[in-house]
């Protein structure tokens, strides 16, 4: 069984290296070890039943739900309006578009759930600024790529809510549990920010006006909604009044609403935004069907149960097979997408590292880090490619100003499995 499972996998990363859509390797790859361990019909009872039952979750209805408000907020014109708001409050700073940047990225990932959306929004608000202000093109572009990054960590989380659903761990529990690490993060990008312009004031050589009180309190006008929208939404998941999935629904209608109550959205916006949440929403769902095919094959090979008695027979620390695990998912970062590091690792790390005793929580944030981490990093770097698409500057110039982010993501990760209790704190207190 063991060496079918290998074999399978070496065919899955073939797959992966050629080209093929995540979902159909998935699915493949899966069949294809099905038939090899059981036959044909185990792999025709397996394809009839799992990747429909696995699509129709209770639970993962909240992610489509999730992409929808986001859309809706897109078109609406609101994404950008938080960037504004935050570069009149903090642009006048050395570096201050950057920092803003910081705080527009918070704020747009309370209300997307995608890093690439994220990253492509301020890449388009945020850089003509700084090119005006003579910001360097690599410093810049590398920040932005970064701080997309966020969208994966704070709620609504679309990362987060795919572990939930793939480990049958607390959704809202998992949400809650990304706000003090996505807080922590962001700062860690801020201070990077003050250290770079302090030792090469070339990065970010001219500082804006400031901007008087008064524009900047009509600057937060435009935006007020949608903080209230995001307050209330982590209030109602935090009390545990709205279920998360619910929390979702909700959000899209209230999206919907203000969208349109603030003369921000037609019909031609409206459909629009339909459209592209319809498209990715059917994208990610596709590859979670197929993944439930590949899953059941790893869980009929008993491969996960024989690494787990083998470690244990070796006496291997626990702490030293969750550090393997994290550096193989970094590794994994190098060439594949967060969702399929996911998609890809959790039917064997997750039922090893729980039947080791760690918390699910805990692990849903650290797993959701190192895939967050593989978003900036070379050769696959997707925000960094969204970011150098938008902006037109060369992929290489984008990621040389990502390695000191990277660097700072490696220690705050390391933060993250040092102190368990950043991430499990808040998600104690909804008990």
């Amino acid at each position: 069984m063991v060496s079918i499972a290998v074999g399978v996998t070496i065919l899955l990363f073939i797959l992966l290296l050629a080209g093929m859509p995540v979902a159909f390797t998935m699915l493949i790859t899966g069949a294809v070890g099905l038939y090899a361990t059981g036959g044909i019909y185990p792999l025709i009872g397996v394809i009839k039943a799992a990747p429909y039952e696995h699509v129709t979750s209770y639970t993962l209805s909240t992610l489509p739900m999730f992409v929808l408000m986001a859309e809706f907020l897109t078109a609406g014109r609101f994404t950008r309006d938080l960037f504004t708001a935050s570069h009149k409050w903090l642009g006048h700073m050395r570096g201050g578009i950057a920092y803003a940047a910081v705080a527009g990225g918070v704020m747009l990932s309370a209300v997307s759930g995608s890093s690439t959306a994220a990253a492509g929004t301020l890449a388009a608000a945020a850089h003509p600024e700084m090119r005006r202000y003579g910001y360097d093109d690599s410093f810049s572009t590398g920040a932005l790529a970064v701080i997309g990054t966020l969208a994966i960590m704070i709620p609504p989380s679309i990362g987060l809510v795919l572990f939930g659903v793939f480990t049958e761990t607390s959704v809202g529990a998992l949400l809650m549990a990304g706000l003090l690490p996505g807080g922590l993060t962001a700062i860690g990008y801020a201070i990077t920010i003050a250290v770079i312009v302090r030792r090469d004031p070339k990065a970010a050589p001219t500082v804006a006006e400031p901007v008087p009180m008064r524009e900047k309190i009509a600057g937060l006008k435009p935006v007020w909604p949608i903080l209230l929208l995001m307050a209330l939404m982590l209030t109602a998941i935090y009390s545990g009044a709205i279920t998360p999935t619910e929390v979702g629904a909700v959000g899209a209608l209230a999206a919907l609403v203000i969208a349109v109550a603030m003369g921000r959205m037609g019909w031609r916006e409206f459909l629009q935004a339909l459209a592209s949440a319809t498209r990715n929403s059917a994208m990610i769902l596709a590859i979670i069907a197929c993944s439930a095919v590949f899953g059941i094959f790893l869980t009929l090979t008993g491969v996960t149960q024989d690494l787990l008695m083998t470690i244990q027979a070796a006496d291997i620390p626990p702490f030293m097979v969750l550090m393997c695990v994290l550096l193989l998912l970094l590794v994994l970062g190098f060439f594949l997408d967060q969702l399929a590091i996911l998609v890809l690792t959790l039917p064997l790390t997750f039922p090893l590292l729980s039947g080791l005793g760690f918390e699910p929580v805990w692990l849903g944030i650290l797993f959701v880090k190192a895939a967050e981490i593989g978003l900036i990093t070379p050769p696959m770097g997707i925000n960094v490619f969204v970011v150098a698409s938008t902006t037109k500057v060369p992929v290489g110039k984008v990621f040389r100003g990502v390695w000191p982010f990277v660097l700072v993501e490696l220690l705050i990760l390391a933060i993250l499995v040092a102190f368990p209790a950043i991430s499990l704190w808040l998600p104690g207190q909804m008990r």
